[in-house]
């Protein structure tokens, strides 16, 4: 009877230990070849065979955690890359630095689907210059968004190695904080090798902050930016133009992966108070009232949940709106990280329809009670 209550003991003790964790650490090198897309009129000109490479690190964490076994495990890095565009005069080239995350879609022994997001912060070496680079209506300041997609097929090799096919899509943008802002897009195609360089054993428990709150969460934040939103031609006016939203709202967290709510917004563009008329009389200040640019509305949606980071994506509705009145709808799309458990960081678009009005770029505070 005694060794029969050990054992049982024993084996309730390694039940509830703390399940190891694998993570794996990881180099790839990629070298791509591609084209700039001209995506609007006019850009004719700036369609070029585009070169270049990339250096990457990632890791993958093997675990019993709710995210890894949900999100199967993906891979989450930072690398950096250098892409000629093509017209060393007009275009020249973009060093970039940026983070990813490539989530499986399909998984064997010897081969592996996967979908790769880059987003970062890319220095392009050319801008638009009215005197002295005027062919270069895409991108008019130096420092810009960078964004990624692609599709990664990855064949395993013997000794931890990988080689992979990567068809993508590329895109530059400063988010029309100055014009000309028409944006920079490519496709390319991707040859990369990685290699297994590390595997450690984790015996730590990662528990996850959402598990120790309440699932009701009240919200404040606010965003300052600015953007650039009537241009001459293509010369803008310098951009400078303050924009800013101050929101208020309520989420609540159905699941680990998932929250729904809603907010009450203000939102300012220092923009509003122009009009351009395409005549002699050019841009014309029209208002000057707080009260006329101001606009208030109301939001709904969801927040897909990894972590601390989340996805936000909100559909909202004005009920203030005196100027642009024609414009009634707007959304806001982009992620939060919370860096503590009731602060986060916001990095969003606000829009109206498929109109970028400018980077939601700001902090907000979160009210959650503990869990009894």
């Amino acid at each position: 009877m005694m060794k029969k209550t050990l054992l049982l003991i024993s084996i309730m003790v390694v039940a509830n230990l703390p399940m190891p964790a694998q993570i794996t650490h990881n180099l790839e090198l990629k070298v791509y070849a591609g084209r700039t897309l001209p995506h609007r009129n006019g850009m004719q000109h700036l369609a070029h065979n585009t070169l270049g490479g990339e250096l990457n690190y990632y890791f993958v964490r093997n675990s019993d955690n709710f995210y890894d076994l949900k999100y199967k495990s993906p891979q989450q890095g930072i690398g950096i890359s250098y892409n000629y565009l093509g017209d060393p005069n007009v275009l020249g080239s973009a060093v970039s630095a940026y983070s990813f995350m490539d989530f499986k879609l399909y998984n064997s022994k010897i081969f592996r689907l996967g979908l790769r997001i880059n987003a970062g912060g890319a220095y392009l070496t050319r801008k638009y210059d009215i005197n002295y680079n005027p062919e270069n209506i895409a991108i008019s300041t130096n420092i810009c968004f960078y964004f990624g997609a692609n599709i990664n097929l990855a064949f395993r090799l013997p000794s931890g190695f990988e080689l992979k096919l990567m068809p993508a899509f590329m895109h530059y943008s400063n988010g029309s904080v100055k014009k000309p802002n028409l944006g920079l897009n490519q496709v390319v195609l991707s040859l990369a090798v990685s290699k297994n360089i590390s595997e450690k054993n984790e015996t730590r428990t990662r528990n996850d902050y959402q598990d120790e709150l309440s699932p009701h969460e009240a919200w404040i934040m606010g965003t300052c930016s600015t953007s650039d939103e009537f241009s001459v031609g293509y010369n803008g006016r310098g951009g400078g133009f303050i924009c800013s939203t101050s929101a208020i709202g309520y989420c609540y967290q159905y699941g680990k992966i998932g929250k729904v709510g809603a907010s009450f917004d203000m939102l300012y563009n220092e923009n509003m108070k122009y009009y351009y008329y395409p005549d002699e009389r050019g841009l014309v200040e029209l208002y000057n009232k707080f009260s006329d640019i101001i606009k208030f509305g109301a939001s709904i949606g969801h927040q897909l949940v990894y972590r601390r980071l989340e996805l936000v994506t909100y559909l909202g509705v004005y009920v203030y709106n005196k100027v642009w009145a024609y414009d009634w709808i707007y959304t806001r799309f982009g992620v939060r990280y919370y860096a503590t458990n009731f602060m986060f960081l916001n990095l969003s678009l606000h829009a109206n329809g498929f109109k970028a009005r400018y980077i939601e770029c700001g902090l907000g505070f979160s009210c959650r009670k503990w869990k009894k």
